[in-house]
């Protein structure tokens, strides 16, 4: 589990923060330092009264896994902490950010009872994890166990703190892009001297998603392109950095001090580094099921490699010509959320159809291995619902054409196409889609 890093890497700490209030998880690592049941190794960094710190290293040993992983954990006991010192009380509020993650809106109310919001600390959204989630079940590291069990069921135990590992690793990633100061991601808060320990990075607030804050509430398409471009132009400058973004979709799109972008950076990977031992960035995160991915990342290996057998099951690394594709269908849910757009793209063959006719169509795959794949499950290629209608988002958005908004609609479908071009190598860079959607804010006319 590496950081998907491209400079600085020696300096930066990989570090998750994990809200268990009922000490279930702290029960689970202290009763495995003692009773080690597998190669996980866990160590007691630091014990305070209202959290403790673990250092925990694996391993690469499971076929989900592609790198060893390595990290420190802290594990949130309570979240009104009072131990830091200089008679200040940290609260840490969570609310909902993704379903890895939890955004921890932090206050510190001071000696004089005055309580000052001060930043955000990324949390493990513990809804989503058995091993925290699962109140007034007994399981084998239960306080109310007077000893362990003398042979525990190893296998529930390791997928458990595999769960939950996994999802450490989503919340922990994201801390190196701090030190980037791209627009549009989240930044360390600035102005504010920090009442946590340095380790304990806090961002700055983050915006409610835009599709609350602007499109469900009838945004116009000229204002919706400006915060398109910048979120593209937030795409160009990681795809420069070697870094693919991996979760380009309207529902994950955040504003980031006035700046529009995607938000959610626990998908991050590095492009174009093969894994390895030793290797930052190889720590692949991007799942076959998400529809918002494009087709050669949700049906691995068969794109790059035909003799690869199907692994409904595998990662794969983000590609920034996948942003690209997920981009382009980020467009093209615009563009039906205008009176008539959905008109426009009946024509769009490649997203009216399910993603195994897409695939079977495009002439880029072995058709009869995809048969095969198709024929043994009965997952996400088994679907019949259109690549588009996968994408529309759950709430209904509606956006308002101003008059020459009308003239922009054909370029943008043309955009829409050439972004989910069935091949790859064919789909504009990050930049030139950057141009082309500046060009239509600064035009009253289409071509």
């Amino acid at each position: 589990m590496s950081l998907p890093v491209v400079e600085n890497a020696s300096a930066l700490q990989f570090h998750a923060f994990v809200p268990d209030q009922q000490g279930k998880v702290g029960n689970a690592f202290n009763y495995r330092i003692v009773h080690p049941v597998d190669d996980l190794v866990i160590k007691l960094l630091e014990k305070r009264p209202e959290w403790q710190t673990y250092e925990l290293f694996r391993e690469a040993g499971r076929n989900d896994m592609d790198s060893n992983e390595h990290c420190q954990v802290t594990l949130l006991t309570s979240l009104n902490i009072s131990s830091f010192g200089r008679g200040n009380t940290v609260t840490i509020e969570p609310q909902r950010y993704s379903w890895f993650a939890r955004a921890g809106q932090v206050s510190v109310k001071g000696p004089d009872g005055e309580s000052q919001p001060v930043g955000t600390l990324m949390l493990l959204n513990d809804q989503n994890v058995k091993l925290l989630n699962e109140a007034g079940k007994t399981h084998w590291w239960s306080p109310s166990f007077q000893s362990a069990p003398a042979i525990p069921d190893v296998e529930r135990l390791d997928e458990s703190i595999h769960q939950l590992l996994e999802m450490v690793s989503t919340t922990a990633r994201q801390h190196h892009i701090y030190q980037w100061g791209i627009k549009g991601l989240p930044g360390l808060a600035a102005g504010i001297v920090s009442p946590v320990p340095g380790q304990w990075p806090l961002l700055e607030s983050l915006a409610k998603p835009y599709l609350e804050q602007c499109v469900s509430k009838g945004a116009v398409l000229g204002d919706v392109f400006h915060g398109l471009i910048q979120v593209v132009d937030t795409l160009a400058s990681l795809h420069v950095r070697g870094v693919a973004h991996g979760d380009i979709r309207l529902e994950g799109l955040r504003e980031v001090s006035g700046w529009l972008g995607p938000g959610l950076p626990e998908r991050f990977s590095v492009v174009d580094v093969a894994p390895g031992p030793d290797t930052l960035g190889k720590k692949r995160f991007i799942f076959y099921n998400n529809a918002w991915q494009p087709p050669e990342l949700r049906f691995p290996g068969v794109f790059d490699n035909p003799e690869q057998p199907f692994a409904p099951w595998q990662y794969t690394s983000a590609t920034r010509e996948g942003d690209i594709w997920s981009f382009g269908v980020m467009l093209a849910v615009i563009v039906c959320a205008t009176p008539g757009g959905g008109e426009w793209l009946k024509a769009n063959e490649g997203l009216q159809l399910s993603l195994s006719d897409y695939i079977k169509t495009c002439g880029l795959y072995d058709c009869a291995k995809l048969e095969q794949a198709v024929s043994r499950t009965t997952g996400f290629l088994a679907n019949k619902k259109s690549l588009l209608a996968l994408n529309l988002p759950s709430r209904p958005i509606n956006i308002l054409l101003a008059e020459d908004d009308r003239n922009k609609l054909a370029p943008l479908i043309r955009l829409i196409d050439r972004c989910t071009e069935a091949d790859p190598q064919k789909r504009p860079t990050a930049e030139n889609v950057k141009e082309q959607l500046s060009q239509l804010v600064i035009s009253s006319h289409g071509p």
